[in-house]
């Protein structure tokens, strides 16, 4: 039980690391096949001008920062210089009695505000550079963006042109296998349907013949019996006929040869006459016989 578990366990975690290749190599290869088709329709193109887009955008946002940290230095820097202006100016309005340590603190005062205006003027400055660094990326970013707008309408309008060619190529595709559908394999179709008759006709004809002579020739096998049978049944009738007394009545028969009716009496004569007229009786048998046969080639074939 433990080798089976341990078993299933590795068969499992080789499924799932042959699943883990598969996908990974499915993924590489649709990349790669992304990419070659980006690089034949020019697609490219328009992928780097949306990462320099993207690239802009962070240029624009990192000098906004700093057009909002060199404003909040500025704002400092001013504030600093009123509050020493305010200082010089309490010190001046009591010019007239200042001591040494207001002389000192008015010149170090006035050496303070001189670097507050120093760097008032470099911050403000700033500013502007900032303002102006901003307002550069700004244009750059809709340079950019028109850059990236130009190009893919440039794209879209060739991939409108290569779906227009390929909509009339697929057209003319259709209506060369039309005519051809017409033209050539309408007329064949039409002979190999004619061939397939004829020779489906010539079949059942074949068939229908040779069931025709095979009729034919059980209907001979069948007429020779019935001739066999009538020739010993008049045999045996003749052969009977010899006991039989001359003293009795001999019925008239009518007999048609020729298209004549000929009234004779078969019996009239004695028995010996009879036997010699076994031609009669043959005609009579042979009368019954095609009858027969007539009778058995309409149950077989039909009327």
């Amino acid at each position: 039980m433990v080798l089976a578990t341990a078993r299933f366990k590795q068969q499992t975690d080789e499924l799932r690391q042959r699943t883990d290749e598969f996908t990974q190599k499915t993924s590489t290869k649709l990349f790669k096949l992304g990419s070659q088709l980006n690089r034949v329709t020019g697609y490219e193109q328009i992928e780097v001008l949306k990462q320099r887009v993207v690239e802009q955008e962070a240029k624009i946002k990192a000098t906004r920062q700093a057009a909002r940290e060199a404003k909040t230095a500025y704002d400092d820097a001013v504030l600093q210089r009123s509050l020493s202006q305010r200082q010089v100016n309490e010190l001046l309005q009591r010019k007239s009695s200042w001591t040494d340590s207001d002389v000192s603190a008015f010149t170090s005062l006035v050496r303070s505000d001189h670097h507050l205006e120093q760097h008032e003027v470099a911050t403000k400055a700033k500013v502007s550079e900032n303002e102006d660094a901003l307002d550069r990326e700004f244009g750059e970013l809709m340079r950019a963006i028109l850059a990236r707008y130009h190009e893919e309408q440039v794209w879209s309008d060739k991939i409108r042109s290569a779906s227009t060619y390929g909509s009339m190529m697929v057209l003319g595709v259709n209506v060369v296998v039309f005519i051809l559908a017409i033209v050539v394999v309408e007329p064949w179709k039409r002979r190999r349907l004619a061939q397939t008759f004829e020779k489906k006709v010539e079949e059942i004809a074949a068939e229908t013949q040779a069931l025709i002579e095979s009729g034919s020739t059980k209907l001979d096998e069948r007429l020779v019996k019935q001739e066999r049978l009538i020739s010993e049944i008049v045999e045996r009738a003749a052969y009977d006929a010899r006991d039989l007394p001359s003293s009795l009545p001999v019925p008239a028969v009518t007999l048609s040869v020729a298209g004549k009716q000929e009234h004779s009496s078969i019996w009239s004569h004695p028995v010996s006459r009879m036997v010699q007229d076994r031609e009669v009786l043959l005609v009579v048998g042979s009368a019954i016989a095609g009858g027969a046969v007539t009778l058995m080639a309409r149950n077989l074939f039909g009327s």
